[in-house]
C-alpha cells in the first residue's frame, strides 16, 4: 500500500467534485477572455489544467473509484472545449445578447 499523507484524507471526500470544478473553471476562463494577450495565458493555463484533469481521471479509473464516469465526462468536456472554434463561441454569445 503506498504512503498517503494524513492531510490528504481531508480532501478525499472532495476529490470527486474537484476535477469537474477545475475543468469547468478552466474552460470558462479560457473561453471568456477577450484580450488576445490574456487569452494566450488563459489557454496555457487551460492546457495545464487539462493535463492535471487527465492525470486525476487516469488515477480514478485505475483505482476503480465510483466517480470515474464524472471525471471522464469532465475530461471529455475539456477536450470538446479545446477543439471547439473560438469564433463560433463568440458568435453564439453575441447572438444570445
Amino acid at each position: 500500500m503506498p504512503y498517503v499523507p494524513y492531510w490528504f484524507e481531508f480532501f478525499a471526500s472532495w476529490f470527486p467534485w474537484i476535477v469537474p470544478v477545475l475543468s469547468l473553471m478552466s474552460l470558462w476562463i479560457a473561453r471568456l477572455c477577450d484580450d488576445s494577450r490574456i487569452r494566450s495565458n488563459a489557454e496555457r493555463i487551460y492546457f495545464i489544467m487539462m493535463i492535471i484533469v487527465a492525470t486525476a481521471t487516469l488515477r480514478t479509473i485505475l483505482a476503480n473509484e465510483p466517480c470515474w464516469l464524472l471525471h471522464t465526462a469532465s475530461l471529455g468536456i475539456m477536450v470538446v472545449g479545446a477543439i471547439f472554434p473560438h469564433c463560433h463561441f463568440d458568435a453564439d454569445m453575441t447572438a444570445t445578447e
